[in-house]
């Protein structure tokens, strides 16, 4: 049965006799001549010894590195010393001239193999079997160019104990010592360690290779800083935002203006988070917002924190994005072949070159807000915010603040850390002021100031924010005839009425843009579905008074009603429209009554359902109106 001996330790001196008798049976068995040097032993060449050498540089390194040391404890003349890789190929040869040629004459050189199949019973072959010291003596060599010498070989292991080589020392048999095996295990234990401590520090410096580029990855400025406010890193976002270079060992109040409460930070760090930041550096604004963070060390003592900032413009940007507050559309999504429309097309293509006002005026549904996208689209602002705000649709008291913002602590219920107005978000950018006919009379007053200077003031702040923005504004009211009742103040309505662009009502654009709209909104919701010659005949007839808006969602109904490839009048279900469908009439209330009852009846062919929609009563009304004017079907 074989001795097992524990991998690293040095085995019993009974386990080592066993274990070398073992390996000159296995040395007898691979035919290994004894009395001769083996020629025929496997030897790397020159090119080859260089790469296992490159392969094993930092075991070879180490190793090399130690040699001086081990001489001090022994004699070069005496000895020598060699390194071992996993493989059995000696990497490296040391000790006088003498000892090397001796050895030499035994194939132990640099180069050469020496696995026991190689060269029957060593230090070498056993230690890189068993992966244990060994310690051989004289005759204790299966070949006999080894007797008369003494060995002592340990192993070196790398991470998860895997063998990585083997340190051998060899001299005469005279000089044999006990010792000498643990001398170069303790060697060997040595080299792991320094071997170790590289490795960490190799694995320290990737992985701080790596925090660097994962902090210059980052779309966000990071900066660190410990107690005493002196920063330790700043990634090149950071540095970008606050317009500073080499910023490590600078205070942080001098590069960022910040006045920081670190121990504040660490007791509430949620109270720390989005507040906003305002300074000048070499006559330069630099505006942002930034959250603090505390850093504590494994037992919890306070080592500093880490500031993450983003530029105040980006941040807009991100929030128009979430929002949706971005312009769609271009100028090819205005559709129409009419003349009146096509002037006002040609007038807004011309104010998209401007920075000027632009006043859009039309009914409600003509496609105001489609006209100011593609203007902001067409401008040279174009990668900057489009901001639409409804000045009729936000509450008196909340429109203040909702278009040039509020501080921190302005109202009951205000957010903490304030709020931006839509002007501040929209810097760089386009205001669309939608219904601004609607737009309460003091408001007007502020919004004036804000055309006139270039400045919003936000609500609760006593300073002014520096703004530039293009205003669109848009109306369905006709602000003339507000200026002259007093429900519009003349001085604003001059500052906006610099470009005036008039959008036709769809009734005025005749029945080829009614078609061609008609057809645009089939082909986007269902392509290959047509129109009916009984289908456009009603198109062309209705008035439309809710303009290109009311054609979109009937066309869009009428698609969902029906179950072909083809629009039919009952698919459209249009109101009953006085001002074309019914013609004008003179007589009694109740004469016009039936003649309307008629009409309608007489263009559903009697259809009660249809006909009561139409004419905007119940089925029960209707049949009791044709009971009541005794009316039959012809």
């Amino acid at each position: 049965m074989s001795v097992v001996c524990d991998k690293g330790a040095i085995p019993t001196s009974e386990q080592m006799v066993e274990l070398i008798r073992e390996s000159q049976m296995r040395s007898r068995e691979y035919g290994i001549c004894s009395e001769e040097r083996n020629t025929a032993q496997v030897k790397l060449s020159p090119e080859g010894l260089k790469e296992r050498i490159h392969s094993n540089n930092t075991l070879y390194d180490v190793v090399v590195s130690h040699i001086k040391e081990f001489y001090l404890l022994l004699s070069p003349e005496d000895f020598m010393i060699a390194l071992v890789d996993r493989d059995g190929y000696i990497l490296h040869l040391d000790g006088s001239e003498r000892i090397q040629a001796i050895f030499a004459e035994r194939n132990c050189a640099p180069g050469y193999r020496w696995q026991e199949k190689d060269v029957g019973t060593s230090a070498i072959s056993l230690c890189l079997r068993l992966q244990a010291p060994f310690q051989l003596n004289d005759t204790d060599h299966y070949c006999r160019r080894g007797h008369g010498f003494t060995s002592s070989a340990a192993p070196i292991f790398g991470h998860d104990k895997a063998l990585e080589g083997v340190l051998v020392i060899s001299g005469s048999t005279s000089l044999t010592h006990p010792h000498t095996l643990s001398m170069i295990t303790s060697a060997a234990r040595s080299i792991e360690e320094q071997m170790r401590l590289l490795r960490r520090n190799q694995e320290l410096s990737v992985y701080t290779g790596f925090l660097d580029n994962v902090l210059e990855a980052a779309g966000t400025g990071l900066l660190t800083f410990d107690k005493e406010f002196r920063i330790w890193k700043v990634n090149r976002k950071g540095e970008e935002i606050l317009g500073q270079e080499k910023l490590a060992g600078k205070q942080l109040s001098a590069a960022t203006g910040l006045q920081l409460d670190l121990d504040d930070i660490a007791r509430n760090p949620g109270e720390w988070k989005g507040r906003e930041c305002y300074f000048k550096h070499n006559g330069r604004g630099i505006h942002f917002f930034y959250s603090a963070q505390p850093v504590f060390s494994r037992q919890n003592a306070l080592l500093g924190a880490v500031l993450v900032f983003e530029e105040f413009g980006n941040i807009k940007k991100l929030a128009n994005k979430i929002s949706g507050d971005r312009a769609f559309f271009t100028f090819e999504h205005l559709i129409g072949q009419s003349e009146k429309f096509r002037d006002a097309v040609d007038m807004a293509r011309r104010a998209s070159g401007s920075s000027s006002t632009v006043l859009l005026l039309g009914e409600t549904g003509t496609g105001k807000e489609l006209f100011a996208q593609a203007v902001h689209n067409a401008s040279k602002r174009c990668q900057q915010p489009f901001i639409p705000i409804n000045c009729g649709a936000i509450p008196n008291e909340l429109l203040e603040s909702e278009l040039f913002g509020y501080v921190d602590g302005a109202f009951t219920g205000a957010l903490k850390g304030g709020r931006p107005g839509k002007f501040e978000l929209a810097n760089g950018g386009t205001v669309l002021l939608d219904e601004i006919g609607d737009m309460p009379h003091d408001m007007q007053v502020k919004l004036l100031r804000v055309l006139q200077t270039g400045e919003v003031q936000p609500v609760g702040s006593g300073s002014l924010l520096r703004i530039n923005v293009r205003i669109i504004a848009s109306t369905h009211v006709n602000l003339a005839e507000a200026v002259a009742q007093n429900r519009f103040r003349r001085d604003l309505f001059y500052r906006l009425n610099i470009l005036p662009i008039n959008i036709p009502p769809l009734r005025e654009r005749g029945a080829g843009d009614i078609e061609l709209l008609a057809a645009y909104f089939i082909e986007r919701n269902r392509p290959g579905c047509s129109l009916s010659r009984e289908v456009l005949d009603e198109l062309h007839g209705y008035s439309w008074p809710g303009n290109v808006r009311e054609l979109e969602n009937t066309i869009q109904r009428a698609l969902h009603l029906c179950e072909d490839d083809q629009l039919l009048p009952e698919h459209l279900d249009l109101p009953v429209d006085t001002a074309r469908h019914i013609a004008p009439v003179s007589g009694t209330l109740q004469e016009i009554e039936r003649t309307a009852i008629v009409s309608t009846l007489g263009k559903t062919d009697w259809n009660m359902v249809q006909s009561a929609k139409q004419l905007g009563i119940s089925r029960a009304t209707l049949y009791r109106k044709v009971k009541e004017y005794k009316l039959v079907k012809n």
